[in-house]
Order: structure tokens, then C-alpha cells, then sequence
């Protein structure tokens, strides 16, 4: 007779030794792995093609009883055995091993032999005890409201935080039903969810609403189907959390937050919240919106004020220094008759479970223009539109701390209009004013590559050529522009006869001091003058030999 794969293998998985007769010859037909480690010293009787009786008669031998009498216990066991019906039969002790069996009828026409180490059963049910002691004392430490439930609906578990949830005690929770111990509408919408997990494993979450009392509570509701050792659903296990605080705390936070924006709405500062990952603006106020002209614009990001670039720098900035202050951007968008130019402060936080930057943003294109407007005034003739003295003098100190050190070369021209304090007297200061301002646009036409075009003083005007050329080549510029000063002025029909006197120096800039070039330049200058006028001069040594003696010799 042979056993199904199907049985066999149902059969490994039991932690019982299991042994199946052929019902008429009671021959082993199988034996379990159960069967062989429990019954090690007992093999060679029970051996597959074996008959039950060799089994027996070895019991007799070795095995003892409990009731005393081992051979009125095999003889009743083989009468139970070839009876074939299901029937306890005489406990045994086997190897140091107590077992309890029994047999039953078996798959394919077989009788079974199950028999159980009852050392073995003690010690799970032990476990089993430790086990619920543990998982109690498990529930006890946990703050979360928990309980264990049955399919009868009695709490049979639960801890104080659960207790106090129903404002009592845990003695007088524990072995009640649900039903007594909590509040009609509590007990209707946990009982409804609760009833498909005692039909089919599963679990639930919902948030629920109910009345302790005279007052509304929220709770968040989870629970599980529970399973007993069999696998069966025994019943469930579920935890309730207060969060009426929490609803009521979200609650004035959405008024205040209501409240807030709008505020923000009508703030005079622009304000806005963008996505850190994507720029994308989830909020913004009409200011900003006005701020930026994004009106029409959907889904606006922070790329309308920042490059790639720039918004990397500005959010690493932004995390270590844990803000961005007073960042000045200039705002061109397209229909603007004019820049823009903005103030934004930028901040990080988190906006709706998202990782944010908080934009404060200003418009200082008047701050902007009154300070450009300062800055002119400062450094410019209001005259010409020429650098002023100051600035002409601070691009001198700048180009010799940049050219120490180096062969670069460098020139310095001065002018002085001939003809301009007689100008003044016949035709005014008008006429005067005019020539300037007519001589400021000659001198930039002509030398455009010259570094700094500036009015000293007066009809005094300065030229900087720095890495420019040869002493040939600034001879050739000083004629350029003689030749550009010798044509006509011409104020209301008449001839101004204004000429201009040129002196220049030119000399390597790594070594040189500047302001002695310019002194130099401006001695040249009075060479030209002294000599003739309307005229250049290139400085020399030979200018001054009580200063350049050696070099004269």
C-alpha cells in the first residue's frame, strides 16, 4: 500500500509523531520525521512494512506505563488499534519521554497512531503562558490606548492608557463587554468595523467621531483580526488614539491661518512660499504678484528671479547662514518699460509637508536710481558727464596697485583749452559752458580707447590709456586729437577760437608712480603752451635737467 506525496507531506509539517497502519494488516505504511526524532530508540520496530504488534511488544518490553500493568496496556492499546476507531490509549514513558496517544482513522484507508511528548506539550504551554504574561506587561508600558478583544465581544486584555481612555479603571474594564463598558455611538462604529475582521484576517484604520460624556471626541481607530494558536481568528486587537486636542488645535491653527494670509493679501511687502526641489510658487501675495507682473503667468517660479546658477548658491547660502537677508536682484520682465530692482530676504521652512522657501521681497528701484543719481554727482561732471577729479585720481591708485610689478604699458594725457578765460569774458559764461560740453564729446569720439576720459577742473581734461601702445603710437593719439580741437567752435554764428595744449607721458605702469606721471604730463602740457600753443608735447627728461641730470649727460 502506498501514501500520497500529498499526505506525506501534510504529515512532515505535524510537530506530533504520526504513524499510519494498513487498517487490515495494521504494516507501517509511514512514519513521520516527528516520528523518528521522537522515538529515536524505537526505530528498528516501526520501520515502514513493519507490523504495529512488533511495536507494541517493544513498548512492553521497554516502555513503562502508567497504569503499572505494560502488558494489559499493549494488549488494550492493539484492541483499540484493530478496532480502527478513533480512541485514547494508555499513556507511556519511552527514553525519558512521557507520551500521550491516541489513534483515529487515517488517510486512504490507514488507521492513525498520534502520539505526543507530553514534556514537550508542557513546555509550550508554558510558553504559551509566559507569552500572554509578556504580551500584558507589553501593553502595559505602550501609551497607546490598546486592547485585546474576543469573539464575544470581552475585553480580555488591556492596558491602563485604554482604561483611561473610557476614564476608568483596568480591573473594572477587563473581563466586561465592549458593549457595557463603552458609549452607545463608540460601541456601534467599532463593532462595525471591527466585523469583517472576525470573518476574514484582515485590518482597519479610520478616524471616528463619538460622545464621552457631554462632550464630542476624535479618535484615530485602528484594528487587527487576532488569531489563535490553530490559526483561527480568536478575535481582534485595536488601539484608540484621543486626538480632540489635535482637531481642536488644527481647527484654530486653519482660523489663524486664514486670519494670516489675509494679511498677507493685502501686505505692502511682497510676500511668497515656492517648492525648494522646483521653484514652483504655491503662494503669493498681490504684491509680490504686482512686484514681479506675473499676473498672466501660470505656474510662476523662482527662475523669473534667479538662474540655476544663482538659486543653488543662494539656497546653500541660505541653509548655512539659516537665512538670506537683503538680496538685490534687477527685474527685467518682458512689457516692463524699465528695470525693476528688488530687495528679497529668503528663509526656509516647511509648507504644507513640504520642504519651502519663504520669499520677503520690496521694490528699491527709486532707492536705486536716487543712489545712482548720488553716485554721479559723486564721481561724474555734472557739467560733461566726464569723471570728476575724485574719480580720475581713484582710477589712478586703482591702475597702480593693479599694474605693480608688470611691463605694462601706460599713458597720461592732460589738455588745456587755449583761448577759454577770453571766451568767458566776451561771450559769457554760456559760451564757455557750451565749449566744454562740446570739447567733453570731441575728446570721447576721438580716443575711445582710451580708459578714462575725465574733466579735472575748469578747462583742464585728463585722458588714461593703459596698455595702449608705443610712444609712436600716443604721438600719433596727440595729433588725433589736436586735429579733432583745431576745428571750429561754433557758438551762435561765431567762431570761438578755442585751440587746446596737449602734454603727455608715457611710460611703463609696473613702476611708475601716477601721480608723478601726471605731474609730468601736465609739465609737458605747459612746454606745449609756452611754446606755442594748439600743439602737443611728449615729456622728456630734457624737460627737466636740474631733476634728470644724469640722465641728461
Amino acid at each position: 500500500m502506498s501514501i500520497s506525496p500529498e499526505v506525506t507531506a501534510t504529515a512532515a509539517l505535524s510537530r506530533d509523531s504520526l504513524i499510519l497502519l494498513e487498517r487490515s494488516s495494521l504494516k507501517v505504511v509511514h512514519a513521520n520525521p516527528a516520528a523518528a526524532t521522537y522515538l529515536e530508540d524505537a526505530k528498528s520496530v516501526m520501520r515502514v512494512g513493519t507490523e504495529i504488534k512488533q511495536f507494541l511488544a517493544y513498548l512492553a518490553k521497554n516502555g513503562e506505563f502508567v497504569s503499572g500493568d505494560g502488558v494489559g496496556a499493549v494488549r488494550d492499546a492493539l484492541a483499540s488499534i484493530s478496532a480502527g476507531k478513533q480512541a485514547d490509549l494508555p499513556g507511556f514513558r519511552l527514553s525519558g519521554k512521557t507520551f500521550t496517544w491516541h489513534c483515529a482513522q487515517g488517510p486512504s484507508d490507514t488507521t492513525a497512531l498520534v502520539l505526543r511528548d507530553s514534556g514537550k506539550a508542557q513546555e509550550l504551554a508554558k510558553a504559551l503562558a509566559d507569552h500572554k504574561i509578556f504580551i500584558q506587561h507589553l501593553i502595559d508600558v505602550l501609551p497607546t490606548p490598546i486592547y485585546i478583544k474576543n469573539l464575544d465581544g470581552v475585553i480580555s486584555r488591556c492596558n491602563g492608557a485604554f482604561a483611561a481612555f473610557l476614564e476608568q479603571k483596568p480591573e473594572d474594564v477587563i473581563g466586561e463587554k465592549f458593549s457595557k463598558i463603552a458609549p452607545e455611538g463608540l460601541n456601534k462604529t467599532v463593532t462595525d468595523h471591527e466585523a469583517p475582521l472576525l470573518k476574514q484576517e484582515g485590518q482597519v484604520r479610520d478616524e471616528i467621531a463619538f460622545m464621552l460624556g457631554d462632550q464630542e471626541r476624535v479618535a484615530l481607530f485602528a484594528a487587527s483580526s487576532l488569531k489563535a494558536p490553530s490559526g483561527a481568528i480568536a478575535g481582534t486587537i485595536g488601539s484608540l488614539i484621543d486626538v480632540s486636542s489635535l482637531k481642536k488645535a488644527q481647527t484654530e491653527v486653519a482660523e489663524a491661518t486664514q486670519r494670516l494670509t489675509g494679511l498677507l493679501e493685502s501686505a505692502p511687502v511682497g510676500v511668497a512660499i515656492s517648492n525648494r526641489d522646483d521653484g514652483v510658487f504655491r503662494f503669493f501675495n498681490r504684491t509680490f504678484e504686482t512686484l514681479l507682473d506675473i499676473t498672466e503667468v501660470k505656474d510662476p517660479t523662482d527662475s523669473i528671479l534667479l538662474s540655476e546658477r544663482y538659486r543653488k548658491q543662494s539656497l546653500k547660502d541660505m541653509d548655512l547662514l539659516g537665512e538670506l537677508k537683503d538680496v538685490e536682484l534687477r527685474l527685467r520682465r518682458p512689457g516692463m518699460s524699465e528695470a525693476r530692482w528688488l530687495k528679497t530676504s529668503l528663509e526656509p521652512l516647511t509648507f504644507e509637508g513640504e520642504e519651502a522657501v519663504l520669499w520677503w521681497t520690496s521694490d528699491i528701484t527709486k532707492q536705486k536710481h536716487a543712489a545712482r543719481e548720488l553716485q554721479n554727482k559723486a564721481n561724474n561732471d555734472e557739467l560733461t558727464g566726464l569723471a570728476n577729479r575724485a574719480r580720475f585720481m581713484q582710477k589712478l591708485d586703482q591702475c597702480e596697485a593693479v599694474l605693480r610689478g608688470t611691463d605694462t604699458p601706460a599713458s597720461i594725457f592732460i589738455l588745456d583749452l587755449d583761448g577759454f578765460k577770453n571766451l568767458n569774458d566776451t561771450k559769457g559764461h554760456a559760451a564757455g559752458d557750451w565749449v566744454l560740453v562740446e570739447t567733453a564729446k570731441r575728446l570721447k569720439r576721438v580716443s575711445r580707447r582710451a580708459d578714462e576720459v575725465a574733466r579735472l577742473g575748469g578747462d583742464e581734461f585728463c585722458l588714461l590709456f593703459i596698455n595702449k601702445g608705443t610712444e609712436d603710437e600716443m604721438t600719433k593719439m596727440a595729433d588725433d586729437i589736436l586735429a579733432e580741437m583745431t576745428k571750429p567752435f561754433i557758438w551762435q554764428e561765431h567762431d570761438c577760437g578755442i585751440s587746446a595744449s596737449i602734454g603727455f607721458s608715457v611710460f611703463a605702469g609696473g613702476n611708475s608712480d601716477m601721480s608723478e606721471q601726471l605731474r609730468r604730463a601736465d609739465k609737458a602740457m605747459y612746454e606745449a603752451k609756452n611754446s606755442g600753443k594748439a600743439q602737443s608735447c611728449l615729456y622728456s627728461p630734457a624737460l627737466e635737467p636740474e631733476i634728470h641730470q644724469d640722465d641728461v649727460e
